[in-house]
């Protein structure tokens, strides 16, 4: 069973673009929500990349409605892999929920990927600070984003400090910050 629900979670957003409008909002939600709970995180994992592509399906407000929450939890899920999809996926679902959301909701949950305690979903989450702080403001990116990135450019992984040191100078030269 585990095989078809990984099947299902992996091509639900590709059949909901050829599904008629009426039944994406009621039928292929309710199997999506299904799959987002299901105990297998490989088939959690999965439906991560369904959120985005549904959320660009959907409305903006039943996007934020259905889709936000979702993303939220998973961006706390119990596994690594599950978290570490959401830091791969974080800016294609910010596209999908707007601006707003993304920075009332989305700004805490992404502080917590560049927090997590798996390196991987660290790095996954630094590789993607620069398209993240595109849609934001830069004060906001200056309050939570940079002290993340800033601690992580000391840490003694390597495979830490690289992306955030690139980051770190991206950054700079963006907004012309005096950083060190």
């Amino acid at each position: 069973m585990p095989m078809v629900k990984r099947s299902a979670a992996s091509n639900l957003g590709k059949f909901a673009a050829t599904v008629e409008a009426a039944h994406s909002k009621a039928d292929i939600m309710s199997i999506f929500e299904d799959l987002t709970q299901d105990d297998q995180d490989s088939v959690r994992l999965l439906a991560v990349k369904g959120c985005a592509a549904l959320g660009k399906l959907l409305e903006p407000q039943d996007c934020v409605a259905h889709i936000l929450p979702i993303i939220v939890n998973f961006s706390q899920d119990k596994s690594w892999r599950v978290r570490y999809m959401v830091a791969n996926q974080l800016y294609e679902l910010c596209e999908a929920v707007g601006p707003e959301p993304t920075r009332s909701d989305l700004v805490p949950a992404y502080v917590q990927l560049l927090r997590d305690n798996e390196a991987e979903v660290r790095i996954a989450a630094a590789g993607k600070v620069t398209k993240f702080c595109r849609i934001l403001n830069p004060k906001l990116a200056i309050q939570h984003i940079l002290p993340c990135v800033k601690k992580m450019s000391f840490h003694r992984n390597y495979h830490q400090i690289l992306p955030s040191m690139f980051v770190l100078l991206w950054l700079q030269l963006l907004w012309e910050w005096h950083l060190f």
